[in-house]
């Protein structure tokens, strides 16, 4: 079974006193070790018949983390966003920022920059996914662009994929043993008078910003999987 290879590159826009935190998580499909029946028509036959396909369970592989300094503006920080997706090299990938602290003008700055980019580099596809974080219970739309999505929902995501062995964090990366720490400090508590999680930290200490960012590139990979769908 060939590996299939797709990188997430997730983006927690700080505020001023805040850090930027920049990711890349690539999405290894790994075969399960079962398989499955699925049908399919024989033409020489003219019959439908069944086949066994191999099932495949997804590897999240954070491969580069990064914070520019603090008072970065955001004008560098998109050009190095811009600067990083071109050092990748891919002909498809996926970005996802988190917009909820900065607001739409530093969102509309990346769009409009993204799009100058990529029409320099037509052979290169960026699915884009433009998350404002709430607290509600469902994923929702925004006008004019981007999603709703709950804070649950984002938390959760690399949280299960760490509890399941099915996130790894390269060990050779400067920041990787911080945000080992933080994704094991990272709890969510549930409060069963209300029925609603809060969460310890979020945003609130000082490398949440780590968190953010691979949690938004998890969630992006995890959605895709079971939507197969674009985000925006």
């Amino acid at each position: 079974m060939t590996q299939e290879i797709m990188r997430y590159v997730g983006v927690d826009l700080g505020q001023q006193r805040d850090f930027t935190a920049i990711s890349v998580t690539e999405k290894v499909l790994l075969p399960a070790g079962n398989y499955n029946r699925e049908p399919y028509f024989d033409w020489d036959s003219q019959v439908n018949r069944w086949h066994r396909v191999e099932v495949s369970k997804p590897e999240y592989r954070v491969r580069h983390l990064e914070r520019p300094p603090l008072g970065t503006s955001y004008v560098d920080v998109v050009e190095r966003i811009l600067e990083l997706l071109e050092a990748l090299g891919d002909r498809e990938m996926v970005l996802a920022v988190d917009t909820t602290g900065v607001g739409r003008p530093v969102a509309d700055m990346l769009k409009a920059r993204l799009n100058k980019w990529l029409e320099k580099h037509p052979q290169v596809h960026i699915t884009t996914a433009w998350i404002t974080i709430t607290g509600g219970d469902s994923v929702t739309k925004v006008e004019g662009g981007g999603l709703r999505v709950p804070k649950r929902d984002l938390a959760s995501a690399p949280l299960v994929l760490m509890q399941n062995g099915q996130l790894k964090i390269a060990e050779a990366m400067p920041l990787a043993e911080t945000l080992r720490k933080d994704l094991l400090n990272f709890k969510v508590k549930i409060n069963i008078s209300t029925a609603h999680d809060s969460y310890e930290a979020w945003r609130e200490g000082d490398h949440d910003d780590l968190v953010l960012s691979v949690a938004l590139a998890c969630w992006a990979g995890e959605r895709k999987r079971r939507l197969g769908t674009v985000y925006s």
